[in-house]
């Protein structure tokens, strides 16, 4: 795997030989002059914000998948966008069988990436803290704090009050599964992965100019647990209380079949 800033993407594919270039909802420069099949993965977002993905020039999208349900979202692509569009359905993982543990202490799991730059990390942090020092002195039994942080994350995203912070590397879905709590932010992986575990989950809503993560948390939260809203925070922290207090686990949410393999078929049909 080649990693690379977004401005310098192209200049590295220059020197690659594929057939193929997938995007997943990025603005990649000069895209437009590649010979290759152009694929857009173009994930929910305000409609004002559809736009900015549209390729320079007179070149369309080859294609645009669209990783959910015809029903629950699809983008108004303006003329000349892309020659084809296609739903697909969400897009995910399942978890890992994971073996419940009888009697342990409860294990409250915070999976919120590196909450965006320094200065929005260490908001959030502040957030997270202050919730984990009220839960501290307000529940009635013993709990652990468990802080999924990739190693590459801002030292500003790092909790005080964790007892224990690990980089999950690629299996941080089975880790959602194996959890009593979780308290995540509300990206599309995030929410979908969470989703399908029994794990009952508080979603922390981060401001970000495409990825529309109030909307989403407003509308998955309920489905699995219940999201930050900031005009109450008292009543999530109550949730948690609860949660703490007395496990339930709940039932996974039927997302239908993964769209990963009718998306790969379609990109196939290409070459």
């Amino acid at each position: 795997m080649t990693v690379a800033e977004r401005p310098n993407m192209t200049g590295r594919l220059a020197g690659e030989s594929v057939t193929a270039i997938v995007v997943d909802t990025a603005i990649v420069p000069r895209l437009n002059s590649r010979d290759e099949p152009l694929v857009l993965i173009l994930r929910e977002m305000p409609e004002d914000r559809v736009e900015a993905f549209r390729l320079p020039g007179e070149r369309p999208w080859d294609l645009v998948i669209v990783p959910n349900p015809e029903d629950h979202w699809m983008p108004k692509l303006g003329q000349g966008f892309a020659r084809n569009v296609a739903t697909v359905g969400w897009i995910y993982r399942r978890p890992a069988a994971v073996p419940r543990r009888a009697g342990a202490v409860p294990r409250l799991l915070i999976a919120t990436g590196g909450g965006g730059k320094a200065d929005e990390a260490a908001v959030l942090r502040g957030q997270l803290d202050t919730i984990i020092a009220s839960l501290r002195t307000g529940t009635a039994c013993p709990f652990t704090v468990e802080q999924a942080l990739a190693t590459r994350a801002p030292t500003q995203a790092r909790l005080c009050g964790a007892d224990r912070v690990f980089d999950p590397g690629t299996a941080l879905n089975d880790c959602f599964a194996a959890a009593d709590i979780v308290v995540s932010t509300a990206g599309y992986n995030s929410v979908l992965e969470l989703a399908m575990t029994e794990t009952p989950t508080m979603l922390v809503p981060m401001a970000r100019s495409i990825d529309d993560q109030v909307e989403r948390a407003k509308a998955w939260g309920p489905r699995v647990g219940c999201f930050l809203d900031p005009a109450v925070p008292e009543a999530a922290l109550e949730w948690l209380r609860q949660q703490i207090e007395v496990p339930v686990r709940r039932p996974p949410v039927d997302l239908g079949p993964s769209g990963g393999a009718e998306a790969a078929r379609r990109i196939l049909a290409l070459l």
